[in-house]
């Protein structure tokens, strides 16, 4: 149809007579249109793609499905609390700024347990590390607010303006000078009323701050009262953002012609000022962690500078640097985390067609800086954003450039790619969380990332040459969780595997074990609470113990002369039964084996074990990038034979289906019926197939919880035992539907 034309602008527009009208045909999706396809086969079939990620149309846009199920968030800054589990939030591109969850107990991680915290642009958040429920987001042009998460109340932080300048304040002196204004002013007092004009002219001036489009600001990390803000000028509050004053001059060139061109006239015909073209301002701001008022700060046209007064004094190292052109955008500055002299710079110059890695470290308060680049990857995109140490290893760090984040576990002196299972993308922020040991980035184009870091924290050439290596395991909590979602959705929803729950422990091999690796667990008088099996292959392995101790025997009751004639004779008649029916063929012989193996001993063979765990199968793989990758067809489990063997079938994984788990059920359904004929009342009595129930859906089967405290964890290689501490802790109550850390009735009488 010549006559139907699509353009792409905030909204897609279109016209069906070739123009001469036109109406928004993107209504109720995101904003922002840079990529639309139609369907050379079908013009009905149109997908576009946006600043909130990618609708289709099958109807010419008459209806729209957005693509919610793949993680494509343009990720700016992002920070976490210290909450259990800890949110993580984080501002992107033309989408707000957003909080989630960084795990769950049970289930997925989905879109509906993330909450929209800002609008606009979304940028810099910042979370208070000693209240869980307060919060800070920030719009383009430094447009910051504060959020109480628990109430909902929002608070603007205002911007000093030039009026805050004294402007007013002077007013009163020329005033004081000159207090009759009916009598013409003398001389003298002309002369004094222009000395006061001036200085308020000056003072105005400099109040009449810039802000970047992508406004840095920190809460300290000694006062959670205090935070520092970057305009032209460094900011303070002592009032949780309210009552801003700066403590520094101008620490920009402030190249009054770069000015006039980003503040007045960008875009030709139309000025383009949006606040985008802001030049000549502070870009990167922190603050030492080990000694206060020890402050940073970097700017969009090169300058470098550091306080150790908590800016009444500013002292300028850009001319350390060797190697990096003039202007570079300071792209970070991290203060080390244990020597206040030490700290990290990195620069950014592709906005000048200068991709370089720029990577310096000084341990002298920026008196000489070090290049520590070395092999870090040149020829492409490799320009670096960000730059973290770890918090408990100094010679741990991470950057995060254009095309993915690298790790060097000697500080800096080489590098290797750190991307297992991220795929090629621009990390903007990475951030470390100081109690769980998990590196989180923010990636412009595949959202937000974590991995587990612990063992990279305790790792050094003595481990690495050791035969085995346990390391020391952070603190595992248990914790309740609310009941979330529900329904079953389909396939069109995003879903993220979330980590097991429970207690991680992770150990190193550097030789094979022969077999799998055991895991003891024991409490404080000694003795074994959980034994547990890991891999015994070469490389770095994770075991996760549930905090459940092992299952008690049950007790030895003594029987009446009916029950003791009851227990010799149930089995003998289930035993006929079987043969019975294996004869008629009604049962598949696998299964009576293994159910005759099960009468005898009093306990289901492993073959049976395995497949009672099929009954549900699994969820499907949404998206997300579960361990198992892409399902095309999540909706489907693999065809098996009706009566599933051993192995088949099994609880699903995340990001995929549970092969086996709905042909598996149908085949024991199919099974039951003859069982049940034959049987009678013996087919419960032998207590070897799941049974109904309801309430708490059968959850009484499982072990308690341990209670908090010390265990020792001891994994056995090779006949030797390698052993550390795992301490235990309880932050809050409710498990499943609301229940107290999953005790049955009678444990919490």
């Amino acid at each position: 149809d010549p006559n139907r034309v699509y353009w792409s602008s905030t909204p897609v527009k279109y016209s069906s007579d070739g123009g001469k009208t036109a109406g928004n045909t993107t209504q109720g999706i995101h904003v922002d249109h840079h990529a639309m396809w139609i369907d050379p086969n079908d013009s009905q079939r149109i997908i576009v793609g946006n600043d909130g990620g990618v609708a289709v149309s099958m109807d010419k846009g008459g209806n729209w499905l957005f693509a919610n199920s793949i993680a494509l968030g343009q990720f700016y800054n992002i920070s976490a609390d210290m909450g259990v589990p800890y949110r993580v939030c984080g501002g992107l591109q033309d989408n707000g700024s957003w909080c989630g969850p960084s795990r769950r107990k049970q289930g997925p991680i989905t879109n509906a347990m993330w909450h929209n915290v800002g609008g606009g642009d979304g940028f810099v958040t910042q979370q208070d590390q000693s209240n869980t429920d307060i919060l800070y987001s920030t719009s383009q042009g430094g447009n910051m607010g504060r959020l109480n998460y628990a109430t909902g109340e929002r608070t603007a932080l205002r911007k000093p303006t030039w009026r805050d300048g004294g402007y007013l304040q002077w007013n009163d002196s020329i005033y004081a000078v000159w207090p009759d204004t009916t009598k013409p002013a003398t001389a003298a007092q002309k002369k004094q009323m222009a000395a006061y004009r001036a200085r308020q002219r000056a003072d105005s001036v400099a109040y009449a701050l810039r802000w970047n489009w992508n406004t840095p600001y920190i809460i300290s990390k000694h006062n959670p009262a205090t935070l520092y803000f970057g305009a032209n000028r460094v900011l303070k509050s002592v009032k949780y953002g309210d009552e801003m004053f700066p403590i520094s001059g101008e620490l920009s060139y402030a190249d009054s012609a770069k000015l006039f061109v980003a503040l007045k006239t960008t875009g030709g015909i139309t000025p383009d000022v949006t606040g985008a073209e802001t030049f000549g301002t502070v870009v990167s701001l922190n603050e030492s962690s080990i000694r206060p008022g020890l402050l940073y700060a970097g700017t969009d046209d090169g300058r470098v500078w550091l306080t150790r007064n908590d800016g009444a004094q500013w002292d300028e190292v850009t001319k350390n640097f060797t190697g990096v052109p003039a202007g570079s955008y300071v792209s970070r500055i991290e203060p080390s985390h244990f020597d206040s002299a030490t700290f990290y710079v990195t620069f950014d110059n592709h906005r000048n067609d200068d991709y370089t890695p720029y990577v310096f470290m000084t341990t002298n308060f920026g008196r000489t800086f070090t290049s520590i680049v070395n092999n870090l990857p040149t020829g492409q995109t490799d320009f670096v954003h960000v730059i973290r140490e770890d918090t408990k290893n100094q010679n741990l760090l991470f950057v995060g450039t254009d095309v993915g984040a690298y790790v060097s576990i000697d500080r800096g002196q080489s590098w290797q790619r750190f991307m297992s299972g991220l795929g090629t993308t621009p990390v903007h922020d990475l951030i470390i969380h100081p109690r769980d040991g998990e590196l989180i980035a923010g990636t412009h184009g595949r959202s937000i990332w974590i991995a587990d870091i612990t063992p990279l924290q305790q790792m050094t050439p003595a481990m690495l040459a050791s035969k085995a290596t346990l390391f020391a395991p952070r603190t595992a909590f248990q914790w309740g969780e609310s009941p979330i979602n529900g329904g079953n959705p389909g396939q069109g929803i995003f879903q993220a595997p979330s980590p097991t729950y429970g207690a991680s422990m992770w150990y190193h091999l550097t030789a094979a074990a022969g077999g799998p690796v055991r895991v003891i667990v024991q409490d404080a008088s000694g003795d074994t609470i959980r034994s547990l099996t890991g891999p015994g292959q070469v490389g770095l392995h994770n075991v996760v113990w549930d905090m459940r101790g092992q299952r008690p025997a049950p007790a030895r009751i003594a029987l009446s002369p009916a029950q003791l004639r009851d227990s010799i004779n149930t089995p003998r008649r289930v035993l006929r039964a079987l043969d019975s029916l294996e004869r008629a063929g009604a049962v598949p012989a696998p299964m009576l084996a293994q159910i005759r193996t099960a009468v005898r001993t009093g306990e289901p063979p492993a073959e049976m074990q395995a497949m009672m765990a099929g009954f549900g199968g699994g969820g499907g793989g949404f998206g997300g990038g579960g361990a198992v990758g892409f399902q095309d067809r999540p909706g489907e489990s693999r065809a098996l034979p009706s009566f599933p063997t051993a192995g088949a079938g099994g609880p699903g994984g995340r990001g995929g289906p549970g092969a086996g788990g709905a042909a598996g059920l149908a085949g024991m359904q199919a099974m039951f019926g003859p069982l049940r004929d034959a049987l009678g009342d013996d087919f419960a009595a032998i207590g070897i197939f799941p049974g109904g129930g309801g309430g708490r859906g059968g959850r009484g089967g499982q072990n308690a919880l341990v209670g908090t405290g010390d265990y020792k964890v001891t994994i056995i290689v090779g006949g030797t035992s390698y052993s550390k501490v795992l301490h235990v802790e309880r932050v809050s109550g409710g498990e499943g539907g609301g229940g107290f850390f999953g005790l049955d009735d009678d444990e919490r009488r």
